[in-house]
């Protein structure tokens, strides 16, 4: 039913949600050779405060550093990348992470076609706090917890529960039939990854059908609650910005709200 322009993405002022088929793929100067899909972005809503997009990298594809200094996570979904940074050069493969602090150099080469889902966001240093170093995992070999107390709901924190961090990227896996404890309410922005599995989202006051590929964008003080369907584990990456004032950011230049 394409031809009739029927599509599961919905955008709207405190969220957004963007499936596969209405994927746009363009270029970054960072990223030479590689198609970006360029997610979410502060132009989305009311203005997120960061940036997420998913780049697909041919054989031999490199892509060095933002021009502008941002912090990067980078997360493997398919293929085989060597990550030089920080003094040391390791090869990722599927569900392998790194994360890159701003101002450091590193470079990430395609060894095979490879497809990864990117974060990037300025960096709010914290006062008398050293900035972070870099950081490399595999999400798989994260054992993670109960997310309060259900088996059936697992949460894996993917970065440092330290201050010096100003966001968090964790996964959360739900059992068939498990859910989201309660609708929450709060000021973190989030952007998600579905990785696997389906289920259904809900945002302000409507209920979404979402699975594996889709992107989801939730604004500060979105309502949101999720439940898995199915008769398999489900599965998304999720961003959510943490550790800073809400002030801070006005102090940073970075646009809260139209």
């Amino acid at each position: 039913m394409k031809h009739l322009g029927q599509t599961r993405s919905a955008l709207h002022a405190s969220h957004a949600v963007i499936t596969p088929d209405t994927f746009v793929r363009t270029a970054l100067a960072e990223w030479p050779g590689s198609a970006v899909i360029l997610h979410i972005a502060p132009v989305i809503g009311h203005g997120a405060r960061f940036v997420q997009y998913s780049a697909e990298l041919p054989p031999g594809a490199a892509a060095s550093q933002p021009q502008s200094g941002y912090q990067r996570f980078v997360f493997v979904l398919e293929g085989e990348l060597e990550v030089s940074g920080g003094g040391e050069t390791r090869t990722l493969r599927e569900y392998d992470y790194v994360f890159c602090p701003a101002g450091v150099a590193h470079t990430l080469t395609a060894q095979t076609p490879s497809r990864l889902a990117v974060f990037e966001k300025p960096y709010e240093a914290a006062k008398d706090m050293a900035a972070p170093e870099m950081v490399w995992g595999n999400e798989r070999e994260n054992p993670g917890a109960a997310f309060e107390g259900d088996e059936g709901l697992i949460a894996r924190k993917l970065l440092p529960d330290d201050p010096r961090f100003d966001f968090m990227i964790s996964t959360m896996s739900f059992a068939p039939g498990a859910t989201l404890p309660y609708t929450e309410i709060h000021y973190m922005e989030h952007g998600l990854l579905m990785l696997e599995g389906q289920g259904l989202y809900k945002l302000q006051d409507a209920y979404y059908p979402v699975a594996a590929g889709d992107v989801i964008w939730m604004g500060a003080h979105c309502p949101q609650w999720y439940g898995a369907l199915g008769k398999t584990w489900s599965k998304y990456l999720l961003y959510k910005d943490m550790n800073r004032h809400p002030l801070a950011a006005l102090g940073n230049g970075l646009r809260v709200g139209r």
